[in-house]
């Protein structure tokens, strides 16, 4: 048993001491290896920080060209950003490998019996699905930084285009990520003009054609007070649903993208207003009861 300990034990010392002198006669090499690796990474710094300047200058330029354009140069400037951040990682990372000596069994790896091709099949489907349909998206213009648009079923403002994904800031100031990949349906808010649309409740009991007559005046007067955010004049549509306690009626207005909102809430209090001054009620649940008597026996003398 001492024999078998005495010769491990010199093994493991004579290890050792051929490892601190392959350490010694390539300490050279080792530091310039070190040093090349420290180069790598500061150079792959120095890009991106210039990737990010330059991108940073053009947004900054975009400031003052009209809206559709100055969104389609930041989605662009945010865009080329995110995929020289992927580049410049992946040079750097196969650079620092090369210099650890591991550059021959890589180029062997992705060559021998297609072990590469195969591992980037399974692990890059998904990778490779979000960045084509990122540039598909960004190339058939669907959305640009700044719109506020519906990706499938998640509403918010386009902060930011990336190779991967898109990300969203709703209304709650909450940043929301998307893989392109999954992007199914979207709906552009910010192209098109919006429709306000308030339906308003009124009494059976009130003159349907006086309620309209006033509702009209509103609407009108109102208009003209944001005539600068509207594209076409309010109208109403008329009578949209004879609900159980209430005459439904319906005001239409089209307004610049996104100003929909405000404009609803506009009209609203317009409505209300004109419907105060004029004595007209909100309708109340309402419920007709009819009490049955019994016949009373016959028998019983009256």
């Amino acid at each position: 048993g001492m024999f078998m300990t005495g010769i491990l034990g010199k093994t493991i010392t004579d290890y050792f001491n051929g490892f601190l002198s392959t350490l010694a006669e390539n300490s050279g090499l080792l530091f310039w290896k070190g040093v090349g690796i420290l180069l790598i990474i500061v150079g792959g710094k120095l890009v991106l920080n210039l990737i990010s300047q330059l991108t940073a200058r053009q947004i900054k330029k975009s400031e003052e060209m009209p809206e559709m354009q100055a969104r389609r140069v930041q989605t662009m400037m945010t865009m080329t950003r995110s995929t020289f951040r992927y580049v410049v990682y992946g040079i750097c990372a196969l650079m620092i490998l090369a210099q650890l000596g591991f550059g021959n069994a890589i180029n062997n790896l992705l060559l021998s019996a297609g072990i590469g091709s195969l591992a980037l099949g399974i692990g890059a489907q998904s990778l490779i699905k979000d960045v084509v349909t990122g540039f598909f998206m960004m190339f058939e213009k669907q959305f640009s930084v700044g719109d506020y648009v519906k990706l499938d079923d998640i509403e918010g403002t386009v902060t930011a285009t990336a190779m991967r994904g898109t990300y969203l800031k709703n209304f709650a100031g909450q940043q929301i990520i998307i893989p392109n990949g999954t992007i199914g349906r979207v709906i552009n808010y910010s192209r098109m003009d919006s429709l306000a649309k308030v339906t308003v409740s009124t009494p059976y009991e009130a003159d349907s054609r006086q309620v309209m007559e006033i509702l009209d005046q509103a609407v009108k007067a109102y208009a003209k007070q944001v005539k600068e955010v509207i594209v076409e004049e309010p109208k109403v549509q008329g009578i949209t649903e004879l609900a159980d306690s209430s005459v439904n009626i319906t005001v239409i207005c089209r307004t610049l993208p996104l100003r929909h909102w405000e404009v609803e809430r506009g009209l609203r209090l317009a409505v209300k207003e004109a419907l105060d001054e004029a004595g007209i009620g909100i309708p109340y649940p309402q419920q007709d009861v009819h009490l049955k008597m019994e016949a009373e026996d016959s028998s019983q003398p009256n």
